[in-house]
């Protein structure tokens, strides 16, 4: 499991077998929003004043501004100058510069994670919510192997066991690049906190449960992420954004 988050390197390398995962506090002060609008483009800005809420567009301005200021500093590039596309399923990659690097993002309450590797990669963080329906929810969403797992856990477990399986399922979602067009039941993975994170079966094709690997992140009390991507072969490191750094935020 990846439970440390360290100061990065005032000069970050990326190698083929690695997956870096960032951590970073939305934190919605005037000045971090101010910030990090100015680094936005143009269809970014017309997305975030789309929110209805005022907390949800600035979740977006900050979660997507960060995400500026660490691509930025792999490619050693002013963050505003990145270009996105998205793919059918919303999924955005890098069209300037072109196929540098692979990335995703996931943010759930005040945190935001990011992968960045030169594979194809997918997180996700859930906020853990001891309020929602998770029985309820599972037999609507999981596969039956996930259900009789979740089953079988003691009660205590049965909310930490649901949302390791929801972060897992939608990490590697995202890693394939198919969004919720594949069902979640289609699938499964490994959710007891007993287990190692594994995906486990597949509807499509046997062969691609050797083709993924997950791993947790242990991002603090009250959250449940997972990171998954191409291969087996690779290893993580984990990166804490930092605000005050002049260098990561490439002034």
């Amino acid at each position: 499991m990846l439970a440390m988050f360290a100061v990065p390197p005032s000069e970050i390398t990326l190698l083929p077998d690695q997956v870096h995962v960032w951590r970073a506090a939305l934190q919605p002060t005037q000045a971090a929003l101010t910030r990090m609008s100015g680094l936005l483009s143009a269809d970014e800005q017309a997305r975030a004043d789309r929110f209805y809420f005022q907390k949800d567009r600035d979740r977006f301005t900050l979660a997507r501004g960060i995400l500026r200021c660490i691509l930025g500093q792999y490619l050693q590039v002013l963050p505003q100058t990145l270009q996105f596309s998205y793919g059918s399923t919303g999924k955005p990659a890098l069209s300037h510069p072109p196929n540098a690097v692979h990335f995703n993002v996931s943010h759930s309450g005040q945190l935001a994670l990011y992968a960045v590797s030169l594979r194809s990669v997918g997180i996700d963080v859930e906020q853990i919510n001891l309020d929602r329906p998770i029985l309820e929810i599972a037999q609507r969403f999981f596969s039956v192997t996930e259900q009789q797992e979740l089953a079988m856990l003691p009660p205590n477990l049965q909310p930490i066991g649901f949302f390791n399986g929801w972060t897992r399922k939608e990490a590697l979602l995202k890693a394939i690049g198919t969004g919720l067009s594949l069902p979640l039941d289609q699938f499964s993975v490994s959710l007891s906190p007993h287990h190692p994170p594994k995906l486990l079966e597949t509807a499509w094709d046997r062969a691609a449960i050797n083709q993924w690997s997950i791993r947790s992140v242990d991002v603090g009390q009250g959250y449940a992420a997972a990171v998954v991507a191409a291969g087996t072969d690779w290893q993580w490191s984990g990166w804490q954004f930092r605000w005050e750094d002049p260098e990561l935020n490439n002034d």
